[in-house]
């Protein structure tokens, strides 16, 4: 009986030492790591990368703590920042199942504002959360990322940003422009530095009335007259005789085409040329800079608004239409949302400008008019010397 109250107590024994081994675990007795006060903060860690990459070492140089801390511990340092073990509480998303959940492409859409909904694309999956591309939950104001309108998409939609008629009048005023500036060494020397952004926007012109659903007489022969505007800005520039005689010569065989008396020897433009093969982007962007010093200049005031409308409603849409065509892909910036998000914004506070005059809005007109300002000089900072 004693022998069989011994084994009971043995097995007893056995058992309890199972069951303590069992919920110790390999970990031997540490005590339960304490429980962060929010533990939705740290679900599903998703991690924006970029900032947990640039979370200061926990280290007393820094104002941390150089205190070593179990996994997840939570705690906060000196200044109050709060960790999970060694890292920073503010690396997590705020509802980090919401966003792993919502995979809905922002561009173009209405969703609901909330921690992790930021511009730039689809929201990344739990299972992209390694990706250095996460958005920071932190980011607030972004520039629209759906693409300028017809940026990648084709040729059409034109007579969107550009009237058939402020077309045809930039041609001829550009036509006139050159007339007088390249009969004479002297007048061409003095206007030398103006002439490459008229011939790139004579080019892209062109280029655009080839497609353009508007009617004009030349348009047979806009591929020669985008060519013949292309040619001129081949090489730099010089003073002297020997550039003025070049261009001159470029410009009287344009002067014959547009007069639908085209030169018998001109070379067959190439049909696949795109924007970026005959007008460069530096050119273009001298264009635009001029419309908005002219509306600033000549109608920066209600009385000179009141007056000046038409100058307004032709360089707002010259402004949007070489917006839209620097925004194209062949220039290297159409897959670039934050650059394509800047002049979605140009073309947009253009348009309004247009708009503007014909609801005669001059504070709206002035509004829209700085937003040019602010977008061009935003997206300068990003990518002027890129």
């Amino acid at each position: 009986m004693t022998s069989r109250s011994n084994n009971s107590g043995v097995r007893l024994i056995a058992i309890v030492a199972c069951a303590a081994f069992a919920f110790t675990g390999c970990g031997g007795s540490s005590p339960p790591p304490t429980q962060p006060a929010d533990p939705s903060s740290v679900a599903a860690p998703m991690v924006n990368n970029a900032t947990a990459a640039n979370a200061p070492a926990t280290t007393a140089t820094n104002g941390t703590s150089s205190q070593s801390h179990r996994q997840n511990e939570l705690w906060k340092d000196s200044s109050g920042r709060e960790y999970l073990g060694d890292v920073p509480l503010d690396v997590f998303y705020d509802q980090p199942l919401t966003v792993a959940a919502n995979s809905t492409p922002l561009a173009g859409s209405d969703m609901a504002s909330g921690p992790g909904n930021t511009t730039g694309g689809q929201m990344t999956s739990v299972a992209d959360t390694n990706n250095s591309n996460v958005p920071s939950p932190n980011a607030t104001t972004e520039p629209a990322t759906s693409e300028a309108p017809g940026a990648a998409n084709g040729d059409g939609g034109w007579e969107a940003t550009l009237p058939i008629e402020v077309l045809d009048s930039e041609v001829t005023s550009i036509r006139n422009f050159l007339n007088a500036k390249l009969q004479a060494v002297g007048t061409y020397n003095s206007s030398m530095l103006m002439l490459p952004q008229k011939a790139a926007a004579m080019a892209v012109l062109a280029q655009i009335a080839i497609k353009h659903p508007g009617d004009l007489a030349w348009k047979e022969d806009a591929n020669y007259i985008r060519d013949l505007a292309k040619h001129m800005n081949e090489g730099t520039l010089r003073r002297g005789k020997k550039d003025q005689d070049r261009l001159l010569i470029l410009f009287e065989n344009m002067a014959a085409t547009f007069n639908r008396s085209r030169p018998a020897g001109l070379e067959e433009p190439p049909a696949d040329d795109s924007f970026s093969d005959v007008a460069e982007m530096r050119f273009l962007m001298m264009r635009m800079a001029e419309s908005e010093q002219r509306m600033k200049t000549e109608a920066g005031s209600e009385s000179a608004f009141d007056t000046k409308k038409d100058l307004i409603r032709h360089e707002a849409a010259l402004l949007a239409t070489l917006t839209k065509v620097i925004a194209r892909e062949e220039y290297g910036y159409g897959d670039d949302q934050e650059f394509v998000g800047y002049a979605n914004k140009v073309i947009d506070a253009a348009n309004a400008i247009r708009n503007s005059t014909d609801a005669n809005d001059f504070d709206t007109y002035q509004v829209s008019l700085s937003k040019v300002s602010t977008s061009c000089q935003e997206c300068h900072s990003v990518f002027k010397n890129n």
